[in-house]
């Protein structure tokens, strides 16, 4: 690996040694600090490499909160001049939007590493990278000559079998065009023209029958695992080949795409000093070694990379090698033509067909054409037939009418209601919190099944007659019929939330 250049390394310990300075102050000067992230599965990863560290060295206290990406609660905050979030981890749109709209301060580049120290993309008006993370062309160890690029991908003759690819557009119009020729640099002038569109959608006709559609990060792994796809595109966060479960399974770094998430400050914070003296000790290289060492993010500061072991450093989205030839998301583009761009690839991509547990599960009902999970087109005729919880309801059969709020208390009110048999509910909800939430009537042992479900894929899309899913401060309703005598179990299966106690049961009489 090459070393990085002395300019570089006089930057980068000029910045560190100010940070430290910074650290050094007495701990009496400050209180406490709070830092949002997301509530996944890298908050103890992040916990260790940067919250305790941080604590320990400074004597500031650390408050961590978890949020789920969504910035109304940092809007009204901010609006009324009164954030009591000092440092956030956000995504990139969340970043570039919230940066445009005035909720995040813009940084002053004294405080903050030099752009040389960090990979491309790393450093922003409002935000410093945390971590980079990627999707690569992933496959299965079948082949006795691996895939090397995206055009492989496509070679079906040379590599036999179904492939993977994530169900939107964003992600798989890009990787179309480097499939078909386009060097990384011109991939979005090339998408930002309707002749760039075409293209891509014309690449994407030529294995669209031997494409398996997937949604959530971890089908990729168990599609390949199940022999359903040779080769997929792929979160390499899921591919870390330390584990087990991934010793079949192989990353083509060319021309993958990465992002990266980043810290930022909301505008106004009364702690803005003690942010900035948190954001500079976790871009530190020490603390990003720390953090790729739990899991398998890229660090944002090249000298981190240095410092890990060559085998992971070798697995990692920002190492030298992996990062040449690297297509970095644009954000701005995906803002600016996103929802064009989707509703286009939802009427070209099929439908994905949502899946029971089992065979008494009717409680997720399947779409009238849609794929499987074995890439197969299915198409039910069928009328959707009563289950143990009853049905759909006629609003025009409707008995009574049931309100309903949902709150951040992880609670429904009320979550005991008693109604016979034959009756037909409308249930009218809000949502009182600021983190969404949903009702969905069900069986106790399937509820419990599907919000495990969650808890492993967050980023799973999921709807269905038999529920209701609210965005923060949204109303809606739920109209059922109820026609079996029992108890119907009711729950909110965002991630985290049935675990925490948000159900309830209507006693059908």
């Amino acid at each position: 690996m090459k070393p990085p250049s002395t300019l570089r390394r006089e930057s980068g310990a000029l910045w560190l040694g100010a940070a430290l300075m910074c650290i050094a102050l007495p701990a009496a000067a400050v209180d406490e600090l709070t830092v949002i992230s997301f509530g996944r599965a890298d908050r103890a990863a992040l916990a260790a490499a940067y919250l305790e560290p941080f604590a320990k060295a400074t004597g500031v206290s650390v408050h961590s909160l978890s949020y789920d990406g969504q910035i109304t609660e940092l809007t009204q905050m901010v609006h009324a001049g009164a954030p009591v979030w000092d440092v956030m981890q956000v995504e990139s749109r969340t970043l570039v939007q919230g940066c445009r709209q005035g909720l995040f301060e813009k940084l002053d580049s004294a405080r903050v590493p030099p752009a040389a120290d960090l990979i491309p993309g790393a450093l922003s008006e409002c935000g410093v990278g945390i971590f980079t993370w990627a999707q690569a062309l992933v496959y299965s160890d079948q082949f006795r000559d691996a895939p090397k690029s995206w055009p492989d991908f496509w070679d079906i003759g040379k590599f036999p079998g179904k492939r993977g690819l994530r169900h939107s557009a964003k992600y798989t119009l890009e990787i179309a065009l480097l499939a078909d020729g386009v060097d990384p640099k011109d991939v979005y002038s090339t998408l930002s023209t309707d002749a760039g569109v075409g293209r891509a959608f014309r690449k994407l006709d030529q294995i669209r029958k031997d494409t398996v559609w997937w949604e959530a990060a971890a089908q990729p792994g168990a599609l390949i695992a199940a022999g359903r796809v040779s080769m997929s595109s792929a979160y390499t966060l899921w591919f870390d080949p330390a584990e087990e479960r991934n010793r079949h399974t192989r990353i083509v770094w060319r021309q993958s795409l990465y992002d990266i998430d980043s810290w930022a400050i909301p505008a106004g914070s009364p702690k803005r000093d003690d942010a900035y003296r948190f954001i500079a000790f976790a871009s530190s290289p020490a603390q990003q070694k720390v953090l790729s060492e739990q899991v398998t993010y890229g660090p944002t500061n090249r000298s981190a990379i240095e410092l890990l072991p060559a085998r992971l450093a070798g697995n990692l989205p920002s190492s030298t090698p992996n990062l040449a030839g690297a297509l970095r998301i644009d954000t701005a583009f995906w803002i600016e033509h996103g929802d064009a761009l989707e509703r286009r690839f939802n009427s070209w991509a099929p439908a994905i067909c949502r899946q029971q547990d089992d065979e008494d599960d009717d409680d997720y009902f399947d779409l009238p054409v849609c794929q499987d999970a074995q890439g197969k087109m299915r198409v039910s005729r069928e009328p959707v037939n009563a289950s143990r919880i009853g049905h759909p309801g006629d609003p025009r059969q409707v008995s009574r009418t049931i309100t309903m709020t949902m709150s951040d208390a992880m609670r429904f009110t009320p979550d005991r209601i008693e109604v016979r048999k034959g009756e037909t509910i409308r249930f009218v909800l809000q949502n009182e919190g600021q983190l969404r939430h949903e009702l969905v009537l069900g069986e106790p042992e399937a509820l419990r099944r599907h919000a495990a479900m969650m808890q492993m894929m967050p980023d799973m899309q999921h709807s269905g007659p038999n529920m209701a899913s609210l965005a923060a401060g949204e109303r809606g309703q739920l109209i059922w019929k109820f026609t079996h005598t029992g108890m119907v179990t009711f729950a909110c299966l965002q991630s985290g939330h049935l675990e925490a106690g948000m159900r309830g049961a209507v006693a059908v009489q």
